[in-house]
């Protein structure tokens, strides 16, 4: 007998169908999930219902309180090599104003991640806080305003900066242009 999640995955529902269908599959309610993944009940209700659009941090704080993968969140991207060539890229499928691509290769236990984030002018991405690690900001293009703790940091082209995950950090586009960014995290997002 097919589960909810299949169905959700069968017809090809989005992140909203998949993380309401599996927290109803563990028995867990709202407040449950958002204690376990560190996140506000708030936002997990709107992520629910489509109404706020996870980071990848956040699916991923959210796969674990799931006692699953990020995978379980995004199709698989097709790997057919270490190399990542600039006429192939690997765009990372979520509903998220931000485009991600990845740049990391097909390794076997990767120990970190590399995307090229492509932020819209103007776009706040939302608080993040992971269990541990680090995170790398390369500011290629555009500007791009950090806030750690509470401290805020404005970058440019070519500014970087290097966060312990654990510490809470947003970010947002400054400029009315895009702003493309390299991000390398630690541990590994997609295994």
């Amino acid at each position: 007998m097919p589960t909810e999640i299949d169905k959700a995955k069968s017809i090809g529902k989005s992140i909203p169908a998949l993380l309401l269908a599996r927290r109803k599959e563990l028995g867990l309610t709202l407040k449950a999930l958002a204690d376990k993944a560190e996140l506000s009940p708030a936002f997990v209700s709107q992520a629910e219902r489509g109404k706020a659009v996870p980071s990848i941090v956040s699916l991923m704080q959210l796969a674990a309180a799931l006692e699953t993968d990020i995978n379980y969140f995004l199709s698989p991207p097709k790997i057919e090599s270490l190399v990542r060539r600039a006429d192939d890229p690997v765009q990372v499928d979520i509903e998220s104003p931000v485009t991600y691509y990845r740049l990391d290769g097909d390794v076997r236990n990767p120990q970190l991640t590399a995307l090229l984030m492509i932020i819209p002018p103007g776009c706040e991405l939302p608080q993040v806080h992971r269990q541990e690690g680090d995170d790398f900001f390369y500011v290629l293009q555009g500007s791009k305003r950090i806030v750690v703790g509470d401290e805020v940091f404005d970058l440019n082209a070519g500014d970087s900066i290097h966060i312990n995950s654990q510490i809470d950090h947003n970010a947002m586009n400054l400029g009315d242009t895009e702003c493309r960014v390299l991000w390398v995290g630690t541990p590994a997002i997609f295994p």
